[in-house]
């Protein structure tokens, strides 16, 4: 079984193009697994992303928060936003058009495609 993550309630809201208010509600009614910590929610699943470093998780979750992600017509295929906003990126959960994904190396792109596939079959199985 792949490990457990925890996910802000901003992040998943991006992930989900909801309110954080929505994603709060999912929360409290049981349809996200979460937990309540320190007064604030944290969404839980399980996702194997022993593939991305640390940096990569941490940037993208980033580029979830900041909506620098979305999803394409196609699905499973995002655009993605450089980090100097500069550039465009196609984005899937196996590849993506940047430098790294280009090279098959594992991009944060690609992570955050990840937490957005896994936070989606999460909320299916709750």
């Amino acid at each position: 079984m792949a490990p457990e993550i925890a996910i802000t309630t901003s992040e998943a809201a991006a992930a989900f193009r909801v309110s954080v208010r929505t994603v709060q509600r999912w929360a409290k009614n049981g349809t996200l697994t979460a937990v309540k910590r320190g007064g604030r929610w944290a969404i839980t699943f399980n996702a194997d992303l022993a593939d991305f470093p640390p940096t990569a998780l941490a940037k993208a979750r980033d580029l979830l928060e900041s909506g620098s992600i979305l999803a394409t017509s196609r699905p499973g295929i995002y655009t993605a936003v450089s980090s100097d906003g500069s550039t465009t990126y196609l984005v899937h959960r196996v590849s993506c058009t940047c430098p790294a994904g280009r090279k098959l190396r594992p991009c944060y792109h690609r992570a955050a495609v990840a937490l957005i596939g896994a936070a989606h079959t999460a909320r299916m199985v709750a």
